[in-house]
């Protein structure tokens, strides 16, 4: 009878992975922008669901999108809204969403040694960080407040950054973009010391033309209460922000 259980437990560890790897190849599968991205996060939440039967499952689960998120920044938007549609999933008493803020909270303690040892994963942290507070919802259907205190933390990071300088002006130019109007709804405060120190960096002449074309844009959809800028002044933007990129 021991020997029976050993197998059957052996058994159903090699169907998780099985599961894993056929989870990872769905993720990678999927494009932000592809017509069929409702119907893959389905088939992925299907999968997921029948994977994760217990709480190690789960959080293997939840660790496998994580991963693929903070490391791919394009892949960060559709990762929030599969989080988003799986949130309440719950096994064995732990819901998927919990294990999802540990993991933020976890990289958020420990991002000073991230910056200093994978940029790229600390600039995939931050998007996935704000794609999550824009796209997520408490059961209330209330933002989730415990990210905003953080989010500003780490966009205030991007601009104080001296390693990655563009590349992190651009990200938080990006998330402020998409989530701005949402941050400043929850604590106007922050926003206004946020935004005193992009119009300080926007002035410093030690500045490249390429961040302060990013900053601008930020102070100018401010000034428009992130509503979208007109035509020709977004056109204006991307033809400079395009001509700095591809010059630099």
């Amino acid at each position: 009878k021991m020997w029976k259980k050993v197998s059957l437990m052996v058994v159903a560890l090699g169907c998780g992975s099985q599961n894993m790897d056929r989870l990872v190849e769905l993720l990678n599968s999927m494009r932000s922008n592809s017509s069929g991205v409702e119907q893959q996060l389905a088939s992925f939440m299907e999968e997921a669901q029948c994977s994760a039967r217990s709480e190690e499952t789960l959080a293997q689960v939840v660790s496998t999108i994580y991963s693929k998120a903070v490391s791919d920044r394009s892949f960060a938007a559709t990762a929030a809204k599969l989080c988003d549609k799986m949130a309440l999933f719950m096994v064995e008493g732990t819901k998927f969403r919990s294990l999802l803020l540990n993991l933020l909270q976890r990289d958020f303690c420990r991002r000073e040694d991230l910056q200093q040892s994978d940029v790229e994963k600390w600039l995939g942290f931050i998007t996935f960080l704000c794609e999550v507070f824009g796209t997520m919802r408490s059961s209330s259907g209330e933002p989730f407040r415990v990210l905003v205190c953080p989010i500003y933390t780490c966009l205030r990071e991007l601009l104080e950054s001296t390693d990655v300088k563009e590349d992190a002006v651009l990200c938080c130019s990006m998330e402020l973009q998409s989530a701005g109007r949402l941050l400043e709804e929850q604590l106007p405060e922050m926003m206004t010391e946020l935004l005193a120190a992009v119009r300080d960096k926007m002035l410093c002449p030690a500045e490249s033309q390429l961040t302060r074309s990013l900053l601008m844009e930020v102070i100018e959809l401010h000034a428009h209460r992130w509503s979208p800028l007109e035509a020709l002044t977004t056109q204006y933007y991307n033809r400079t922000i395009q001509k700095l990129t591809t010059t630099a």
